[in-house]
């Protein structure tokens, strides 16, 4: 008991002392080692600031490199230097994909922004002769001999330094080709405030410090704050005689660029890091007072010893009430987290982690209160993506919901942190951008939405690219509340995707009532279909030399006796959209047929019939009803001529092919319809079987009033002979336009001139008529 009594208090004494005075040892000599060490790790920590500088510059370059690459590659692009290589001028299409092609370039330069500030300070493309085709900045001087032209027919790519007059201009050249050859260089000037930004990231006021890229032209300034005392007057020019010998010096090559990074850094004062020391020696004094401690405890009396039994015994039962503390926390944890992941997921989307409808609608209301309060706006984007469905139908789900996951992280990354991204639902997003300015601040957010769909998507090791429909509505201008909001962004998206998709636009009151419209045109085109309220009507086709009418095309007629006339223009699209088109088109087909099959014994008349292009995405069966029609009704099938859109031969497969091979080889004549106003190119004429094509009225209409109409249409007709095809004018009107094609060897002719569409009855007493006069010619 003696000996437990010594060594719990004089023992552990003397062993606290000696451990204190090897803990003052240890601090000196960690105080001295650290002296020789934090100059190196200061070196360290420069050249990794340094590299990651060059680093990320390099990677800069290179992304820009490939961002230009893909404008190189855009359709406005190619289909200006199509079109240019056809031979066509400014007067004659070529100003309209020119202008396509400036759009295309400008929108590229505002959109591309680091930092709020444009990445690119002018875009252009320079012909091969040294001619300026674009310029986002027209009317700005540009000397085009610095440009390395004959170079870029080879190099394809390319970072080119100028001397400007503000310093060195760095360029990103990318070669544009057309069928494999070069055409033009296109240049995208980068922003140099955006460069010296990218590598004064880490760089303070007091850092004292000093950037400059170095390259043969010269040197572009990126950062100085280094003292005056240390730089001379010349720094600018790289003259860094009276810089302190002790200034830590880096250079670093910038790989891909033709820079190089120089950087100067002020290193820590020998009297930073004497004070230091010093700061630790005084706070290793502050063990003085143990000392003392120590010293009290060696008069305390033996006695503690029951005192210290005690609160063993009550240190035990802390210990065990502490473990009861520990098992009840942990099941209050379990259930917090539990409560909260319901809570999360009642309000997110389990796939994209996105606020879901519910959440979104709250989110919505909320930024239309807190707007309310501060007299601001709320722009509200319903987001939707084009073709969905066909990536589910064709890849699979698994591959659809990837995209879905990669389309939120892409709307996510590309807003604020004040605004609220939420899945409706499907593969439709909302975007709400609280406290937003004015409209044209909303076209810039849609615009930048729609650019994160120009990249592609990589699935499974697929690229897919997909574009999206966006409809907008603001508070307090379309609505008050959050379901008004939606309900009109939706009505937007309608109208967007209505006109062609890939595009955004604004919610407009009289959007409702052509909603309301097309309701109401949908609901009476079915009823129309059922009761059999379309009629059918034909426009005499005649022979132009001999003016005899030798076919009819068949079209469409509706009354409604609610809405009245209801062109073709309006309900056929409507059909095409909910899929009335198959009935429409297979009634045309076969009362067309019987009607031209009885007409037969008056006259062997050809029935032209129009077909849609959403017919023939089912070729097979539409082969089998053309055919089934020709054997029900008895027409011949050389008397039928199917009239197809030129949009119709765009991106189609072996089985259209093969259709249009079959019924040609069967007898059944092919024409293309309003020649010129749709996609024209010679290579559609050469590639199927086409027999006719039919000139569109607008340039019949024209030719009395514009030359270049006039010239068009002889054009046409030249080329129609050489390939051997035979052709069809519509909307002659005057017996001016029928001469002139006839003397330019046009075989056939419909119009007004000659009657407008009528009634089968009346068509058929035409024919008679005619009949009756040539026998009485031929009895005379």
């Amino acid at each position: 008991m003696k000996h437990l009594k010594w060594f719990n208090s004089k023992t552990a004494i003397i062993i606290a002392g000696a451990l204190l005075s090897a803990y003052l040892i240890l601090i000196l000599t960690v105080t001295n080692l650290g002296q020789s060490r934090l100059k190196e790790s200061q070196n360290s920590a420069l050249n990794l600031r340094v590299t990651n500088y060059t680093e990320n510059l390099s990677f800069f370059i290179a992304a820009n490199q490939k961002n230009v690459a893909n404008l190189s590659q855009k359709r406005d692009v190619n289909t200006y230097f199509s079109n240019l290589a056809a031979g066509m001028s400014l007067r004659y299409g070529l100003s309209s994909s020119l202008f396509s092609l400036t759009r295309t370039i400008e929108q590229f330069s505002l959109s591309n922004k680091m930092d709020n500030q444009q990445i690119y300070s002018r875009v252009m493309i320079v012909g091969l002769g040294e001619t300026i085709i674009v310029d986002s900045q027209p009317g700005a001087s540009f000397d085009v001999s610095q440009l390395p032209i004959k170079q870029m027919e080879t190099l394809g790519q390319k970072v080119h330094l100028v001397k400007g007059d503000h310093g060195i201009e760095v360029q990103l050249l990318q070669t544009i080709y057309h069928q494999n050859e070069a055409v033009a260089v296109l240049i995208a000037k980068l922003n140099t405030a955006v460069i010296t930004g990218l590598l004064s990231t880490q760089e303070r006021p007091d850092s004292g410090s000093y950037l400059a890229l170095e390259s043969r032209l010269g040197d572009i300034l990126v950062w100085n704050s280094l003292p005056s005392s240390m730089v001379s007057a010349k720094l600018g020019s790289v003259n860094y005689a009276k810089a302190s010998p002790k200034t830590i010096h880096f250079e670093n090559d910038v790989q891909g660029t033709p820079f190089i990074l120089k950087s100067w850094f002020e290193p820590v004062s020998e009297e930073d890091i004497f004070t230091s020391a010093w700061f630790i020696a005084g706070i290793s004094l502050l063990a003085l007072p143990v000392f003392l401690g120590l010293i009290y405890l060696m008069r305390v009396n033996n006695k503690n010893l029951i005192l210290q039994t005690q609160v063993a015994l009550s240190s035990e039962q802390q210990q065990k009430l502490a473990k009861q503390n520990g098992l009840l926390q942990q099941e209050i944890a379990k259930r917090i987290a539990s409560e909260s992941k319901l809570a999360y997921q009642a309000t997110h989307d389990e796939l994209t982690n996105l606020a879901n409808r519910t959440h979104g609608m709250t989110k919505l209301q909320a930024a239309i209160r807190n707007a309310q309060a501060k007299d601001n706006q709320v722009l509200l984007l319903f987001i939707d993506l084009d073709n969905f469905k066909q990536i589910n139908d064709t890849i699979g789900h698994h591959a659809g919901d990837e995209l879905l996951k990669q389309t939120s992280d892409r709307l996510l990354n590309s807003v604020r942190s004040t605004d609220i991204v939420a899945r409706l639902g499907g593969d439709e997003f909302l975007v709400i951008v609280p406290d937003i300015q004015h409209q044209d601040a909303a076209k810039l957010v849609a615009t930048s939405i729609l650019s994160l769909f120009e990249l592609p998507f990589h699935i499974e090791q697929q690229e897919f690219f997909v574009s999206t429909s966006i409809g907008m509505s603001m508070y307090p201008k379309d609505g008050d509340n959050a379901a008004t909001l939606l309900k009109r962004a939706d009505t937007a998206l309608y109208r967007v995707k209505d006109m062609g998709r890939n595009g955004f636009g604004f919610y407009d009151s009289s959007m409702n009532s052509n909603v309301q419209r097309n309701l109401m045109l949908n609901m009476r085109l079915h009823q129309a279909i059922q009761q059999g309220d379309i009629e059918i009507y034909y426009q005499p086709i005649l022979d132009l030399q001999s003016r005899k009418i030798v076919a009819a095309e068949a079209l469409m007629r509706w009354f409604d006796p609610e809405l009245g006339f209801i062109s073709p223009e309006d309900f056929i699209p409507l059909a095409e959209k909910n899929g009335l088109i198959h009935k429409l088109g297979d009634m045309v087909l076969l009362e067309a047929c019987t009607q031209a099959a009885s007409w037969q014994s008056i006259s062997p008349i050809t029935v032209a019939v129009n077909f849609s292009s959403v017919q023939f995405r089912y070729c097979e069966q539409l082969q089998e009803t053309i055919v089934d029609v020709l054997l029900k009704t008895g027409l011949p099938a050389n008397q039928l001529d199917m009239e197809v859109t030129e949009s119709l031969l765009i991106d189609q497969g072996h089985s259209l092919m093969k259709m249009l091979a079959y019924l040609k080889q069967l007898g059944v004549g092919l024409s293309i319809d309003d020649f010129g106003t749709g996609y024209s190119a010679l290579s559609y004429l050469q590639k199927f079987p086409f027999s006719k094509l039919k000139i569109d009225r607008a340039f019949i209409n024209k030719m009395a009033t514009s030359s270049s109409d006039e010239s068009l249409v002889s054009a046409i007709l030249a080329m129609a002979k050489s390939l051997g095809l035979k052709v069809v004018a519509e909307g002659i009107e005057t017996e001016q336009q029928a001469r002139f094609l006839q003397q330019h060897n046009c075989e056939f002719g419909q119009g007004y001139l000659f009657s407008k569409p009528i009634p089968a009855k009346e068509f058929m007493a035409l024919l008679q008529r005619e009949r009756d006069r040539k026998r009485l010619l031929l009895t005379s």
